[in-house]
């Protein structure tokens, strides 16, 4: 009886260790890998995807046609031919061509700015989590390195998020209604 103890205690601490160094240094939930260590690895904060709203992306259909870029009907879903549309725009306007309706796209279109904000509190979060995982693996550098990224795409959704709301807010006071944000608030007549 003794031994099938002994033996199974053995097996539960090997099996710990196992799981515990495979678990201990994974990156966190939101960063990504930058460097691999042979006992540890450093983080940064991964990209957040926007979570666009079927409004939001009528609006930049809209400002897709109007600027000559044919994204087909604005029905408020990226097919292939609004992503066709969208990666043109990005090429054109020297932005990262992703074929997507990221930060900055909507900020070139002036559309989404709730949506572009939004992204701030997590930029935030995700740095500090990195920070922390690279803080706990020796590796201060790196953690200011993921604190600052994280700050700074934070600031840089909220710039441009501002940016689009006052733009999206200029056309609707003109009256420039294909060319408003539809994400913002109407203002009261």
């Amino acid at each position: 009886m003794r031994i099938y103890f002994a033996t199974a205690a053995v097996m539960a601490m090997a099996l710990y260790g196992t799981v515990s160094a495979q678990t201990r240094d994974q990156a966190p939930a939101g960063t990504v890998v930058d460097k691999q260590h042979a006992d540890s690895t450093e983080v940064q904060p991964a990209n957040e995807k926007i979570r666009l709203t079927p409004e939001v992306v009528r609006a930049a259909q809209r400002k897709l046609n109007d600027a000559g870029y044919r994204s087909g009907t604005p029905d408020g879903k990226i097919g292939p031919v609004t992503r066709a549309a969208i990666r043109k725009y990005q090429q054109d306007q020297n932005l990262t061509i992703t074929g997507t309706l990221d930060e900055s796209t909507l900020s070139h279109l002036n559309v989404g700015a709730g949506q572009t904000m939004a992204t701030a509190p997590g930029h935030i979060g995700r740095g500090a989590k990195a920070a922390g995982h690279d803080i706990k693996g020796g590796h201060p550098v790196a953690a200011a390195k993921a604190m600052g990224k994280g700050v700074g795409r934070a600031g840089k959704a909220v710039g441009e998020g501002a940016k689009s709301g006052v733009v999206g807010t200029k056309d609707k006071v003109r009256g420039d209604q294909t060319k408003s944000d539809e994400s913002a608030p109407t203002p009261p007549r």
